[in-house]
């Protein structure tokens, strides 16, 4: 059975893929978090939510789409999980009623929720770094302005992350603490207050024990050296002014990492060069990774590793087996197996969309797939 051949019933209720699970779990702990301190208390039961706490909430999130925290789809995207935790709830706990619109148009009339115009992603800003490109611009980095300064492009090579992990200097400043070399992740924590975990490049382990031992306290920001988050009695910054440090921090990584590029004789992209970097080279290791399932047909490492439904699994599976030299028939399963790599991609760069994969590594046009 699939999603297609599942009742309405059946599908309201539903969760097909892992992606659907990770994004529906992370909606509701959010939610849970911010109904928990809104009531001063550490539980409570779901079925004594009301609409007007679901509204409430909405409204908090429409508040950081007009900041510019989160983006319209984002903003979209948790209101659909309401939407399945509310059916969820009522299918086995109990009936509530949260008011949530079915139809996307009654969702932009009752909370002003924004429409999302297609090819309006935030602009990426040229092309990835090669590594031997990055490589000098870290090195030329280190030399000019120290260790620590070089240190933060380099957790950005290793792990994706977004510039504020870097940059803040308040909860979203990455810890000694939320890096696990034993497994090799980073936990983080971005825009939204949404947490993700990232496997880091295997690459940099030593990198990352090095960084995990120097830490002085395992609770504060690693790159806070690289600004000052109190002022000259040594009280902390009022949040206002941290914004501001924030800010100036992000502009200083930026400018540094462009002289550098320049010194070296290239056209620096900034921070996000080496994010991109990081989307490539890990993009090229899932596709690789996926290619290699198919040929062995491993359909139950493609369904768990990749959040792929077992009978979609089987379909490609078996699919490439009979294309035979059908080329037609192969660059359509190829591209099957290129979607299935940049979801999961999509997942390690927190953005769990599609089409931004394609800002990160563009598609290759005219390229055969291999047997």
């Amino acid at each position: 059975m699939s999603k297609k051949d599942d009742s309405v019933e059946i599908r309201n209720i539903s969760i097909y893929s892992t992606n659907t699970y990770d994004k529906v779990r992370t909606v509701g702990m959010s939610f849970a978090s911010w109904l928990t301190e809104k009531r001063n208390t550490p539980v409570f039961r779901m079925v004594t939510v009301t609409a007007e706490d679901i509204s409430s909430y909405i409204e908090k999130r429409l508040g950081q789409y007009k900041n510019g925290e989160i983006t319209a789809s984002t903003l979209k995207a948790d209101i659909s999980c309401l939407r399945k935790i509310e059916n969820l709830v009522n299918h086995y706990y109990g009936k509530v009623s949260w008011d949530i619109p079915t139809e996307r148009g009654a969702r932009r009339e009752k909370w002003g929720v924004p429409k999302k115009i297609r090819g309006e992603n935030t602009p990426q800003r040229g092309p990835a770094y090669t590594k031997r490109q990055a490589d000098r611009i870290v090195n030329e980095v280190e030399a000019s302005y120290g260790r620590k300064v070089a240190d933060a492009l380099r957790f950005c090579r290793a792990t994706g992350c977004r510039q504020e992990s870097i940059a803040d200097i308040g909860d979203k400043g990455v810890r000694a603490s939320r890096i696990d070399t034993k497994n090799g992740t980073v936990t983080l924590l971005e825009k939204g207050g949404k947490w993700r975990t990232v496997r880091y490049d295997p690459h940099y382990q030593e990198f990352m024990e090095r960084l995990t031992a120097q830490a002085e306290n395992k609770e504060s920001p690693l790159f806070a050296g690289l600004f000052k988050d109190t002022n000259a009695s040594g009280e902390r910054l009022e949040a206002e002014k941290m914004r501001e440090e924030k800010k100036r921090a992000s502009r200083h990584l930026n400018r540094v990492v462009k002289d550098a590029a320049k010194k070296e004789g290239m056209i620096g992209r900034g921070l996000h060069g080496f994010r991109k970097e990081f989307a490539v080279r890990r993009h090229a290791e899932y596709s690789k990774e996926v290619r290699s399932l198919v040929q062995s047909k491993n359909r139950q490492v493609l369904s768990s590793e990749y959040g792929v439904g077992e009978r979609k699994a089987r379909d490609i599976i078996e699919g490439w087996a009979k294309a035979g030299r059908d080329d037609k028939e192969r660059r359509r399963l190829a591209k099957e197996m290129d979607t299935i790599a940049r979801l999961k991609l999509s997942k390690d760069l927190g953005h769990n969309r599609l089409d931004v994969t394609y800002d990160y590594v563009p598609r290759k046009k005219g390229i055969r797939p291999s047997n």
